[in-house]
């Protein structure tokens, strides 16, 4: 078993931490079956293995474990589909008596049940680019086996399943838009990224999506998920782009934070401290 923490949850742990982060955060794994194009575990790549995004994970053993139960309110634990995760996960989730967030691509509904079963508390099923064809080309697999295995999860486990979602990845406003109110109206929560070139990937040359459209995405999530506008409040040009938003109030700060399981901050894992911020971590 390769286990890793992100440096800023070893940071904390160590007492060396000066960031608001009440969630710690593991990597389980290495080299991953699948080959997403963006991904720094992804079969193809050649990234450095302690890496996942922009973060650098350390390798840890599993003394740290117990560690994390008295320093944050929830663990997340990012699983690497690697051949034998599953048996490693059922050593892993028991440990913690915090809540424990898996983020796994799940092959079956069986799969999520057992997660449940051995005590995680939410489990999130990342579909990353919401557009079929270009799922299939960037991701690999079959999108509607994926939105299958996402729905019925949300139907056995109401309120417990989250998604990801990846913006700049070819992708259109109006397919993101068109996800998040299927995902909504299945009450399952969507967690927005900023697409990063990771350097040894096979995406590594294209550009970051601007500021001024993630700021949009955000935006129209927060707004649908308060339930302040409808779909048809969102206006779109022919290319799928949104040009405007029939909503008269302020831009609320509370959209721009890091979305994602509960005490979810993930700092800077996808900008760089000199900035552009995409999700704010700090509340």
């Amino acid at each position: 078993m390769i286990l890793r923490a992100s440096y800023g949850t070893i940071q904390k742990v160590n007492g060396r931490l000066s960031l608001e982060m009440d969630t710690a955060y593991l990597m389980l794994g290495e080299r991953c079956v699948y080959n997403c194009l963006y991904c720094a575990q992804s079969r193809s790549s050649t990234s450095p293995s302690h890496f996942l995004s922009r973060v650098t994970w350390k390798e840890v053993s599993e003394d740290l474990l117990g560690k994390l139960n008295d320093r944050f309110k929830r663990v997340c634990i990012q699983v690497v589909s690697y051949p034998g995760y599953g048996k490693d996960l059922r050593l892993i989730i028991p440990r913690f008596r915090i809540p424990v967030s898996v983020s796994v691509r799940a092959i079956s509904v069986e799969e999520v049940t057992e997660y449940f079963e051995l005590g995680a508390d939410r489990v999130s099923i990342a579909v990353d680019v919401p557009n079929k064809d270009l799922f299939e080309k960037i991701r690999g697999g079959k999108y509607e086996r994926h939105l299958h295995i996402l729905e019925k999860s949300a139907e056995m486990f109401p309120g417990k399943i989250t998604t990801h979602v990846i913006v700049g990845l070819g992708e259109s406003d109006k397919d993101i838009v068109d996800f998040i109110v299927w995902a909504r109206e299945r009450n399952i929560v969507v967690s927005l990224f900023a697409f990063t070139p990771i350097r040894g990937t096979a995406f590594e040359n294209r550009e970051r999506p601007s500021l001024e459209r993630y700021r949009k995405i955000q935006l129209v999530t927060y707004l649908l998920e308060k339930n302040l506008i409808k779909p048809e409040n969102i206006i779109f040009d022919s290319n799928g782009k949104i040009i405007d938003v029939e909503w008269n109030g302020e831009f609320p700060e509370e959209a721009l934070k890091t979305r994602g399981c509960p005490h979810c901050t993930r700092p800077y894992y996808n900008e760089s401290p000199r900035g552009p911020i995409y999700n704010v971590h700090w509340r």
